[in-house]
């Protein structure tokens, strides 16, 4: 049944008010976040909703139905599809994602952390617990670890979750429902991850790991100069990009001059490979770090940046253009000479690899082709790297 989508009544704007209040006082880092989606009734959806663009759909049966206490907490879900930018990391995951196992997988991991938290949801809700997974996972691990689903029969958690856009999704530019921009989003989480940074700060325990973890990845920033590292590998890159280092003749210039052919500025592109580890000795600090490490690699290169994740076997790798955009996939033992092997199979060969790891892993015997630079996440590993590659602390 498709939805019919229009804007609150009076009544069920109170209603509205009043699960607000429920959710703010269970959760206030989210309060930003709460008050910034906008609100829609969607006769017929049978749930809640939310779209890309913020815009929350609520069936007014379910909103009669479940009361402020389990609106609150049902509320609080669907923000946190939104914050933890479901819909961003279910495109990382290709084309041929499945839809219904990646609501599943993102379901668990917040249900986990909110009845963690206490939160009223409803006895019917996905819990790790419920699907045969281990608690305090990652949506991406739990995906992995799924089997594949049959097609949705059932409405999920919208667009904003990972969902496909759906058909009855007003226009973004339509004035009586508007959508947030992608600007706005953006600030919006940012906001809404510095709430949770000085909740978790001030008030150990009461904040959901997961939503913890998110906001140390949204908010990490490197802490190794990138531009600098790989400046002094650049000479010995052999791809070209436009820049304004050298000239060159492979292209001509824009300059125009009788009977010259002028030549065009360009620099040296670096082409990196990023391989990191998710065995099971990389607590969840170590991963932020990680995640803000590859952020600060790809604006080093300008441009997309190919990552594999590694325990004992490497992923596929998938090209990033920021750290939220990998998917941690892992868990099992260590061996990053396998990620590091793989890595350097790519095409095209990358100039340089950086594995981002706590350090307790087996290292190739021999120089490899590319330059090896390995990130550490941990003090205390660093003898084990090999002497013939960089070594660098991410603390």
């Amino acid at each position: 049944m498709t939805p019919t989508i229009r804007p609150l009544t009076g009544d069920e704007n109170r209603a509205l008010a009043a699960a607000r209040l429920v959710a703010v006082e269970a959760a206030p880092y989210l309060a930003h976040a709460l008050f910034s989606v906008h609100p829609l009734a969607a006769e017929g959806l049978d749930t809640f909703a939310v779209d890309r663009h913020w815009r929350l759909y609520m069936d007014p049966a379910r909103l009669a139905e479940w009361g402020p206490q389990t609106t609150g907490a049902v509320l609080v879900h669907e923000i946190c599809h939104l914050v933890r930018e479901h819909a961003d990391r279910a495109d990382a995951l290709g084309s041929t994602v499945d839809h219904n196992r990646w609501n599943i997988a993102t379901d668990a991991a917040i249900n986990d952390d909110l009845l963690r938290a206490g939160l009223a949801l409803p006895e019917w809700v996905v819990t790790p617990e419920n699907q045969g997974l281990p608690p305090a996972g990652i949506e991406e691990a739990y995906y992995a670890a799924l089997a594949p689903q049959p097609p949705q029969t059932e409405p999920g958690c919208g667009s904003g979750a990972g969902d496909p856009v759906q058909p009855w999704e007003p226009n973004p530019n339509d004035p009586a429902m508007p959508g947030m921009d992608d600007a706005h989003v953006t600030i919006t989480r940012r906001r809404v991850a510095e709430n949770i940074r000085d909740a978790a700060s001030k008030s150990r325990g009461t904040v959901p790991a997961g939503l913890q973890r998110w906001a140390d990845t949204e908010l990490a920033a490197p802490t190794i100069p990138w531009r600098k590292v790989l400046a002094g590998m650049v000479r010995r890159a052999t791809a070209l990009t436009s820049g304004r280092t050298t000239y060159s003749y492979s292209r001509p210039g824009r300059r125009r001059l009788p009977r010259i052919i002028t030549p065009a500025m360009r620099s040296p592109k670096l082409t990196v490979a990023c391989v990191i580890d998710t065995s099971g000795s990389m607590g969840s600090d170590d991963l932020a770090t990680a995640l803000a490490e590859v952020t600060g690699v790809v604006k080093a290169v300008g441009g997309s940046v190919q990552v594999l994740t590694c325990d004992a076997e490497a992923s596929t790798a998938r090209p990033v253009r920021k750290g939220q955009d990998v998917r941690l996939v892992g868990g099992g033992g260590t061996d990053m000479r396998v990620g590091i092997t793989a890595a350097e199979s790519l095409t095209p060969a990358p100039a340089a690899v950086v594995v981002i790891t706590d350090g307790y892993t087996p290292w190739p015997e021999t120089p490899t082709k590319a330059r090896l630079i390995a990130v550490l996440t941990q003090e205390g590993a660093q003898a084990h790297v090999p002497s013939w590659a960089r070594t660098l602390l991410a603390r």
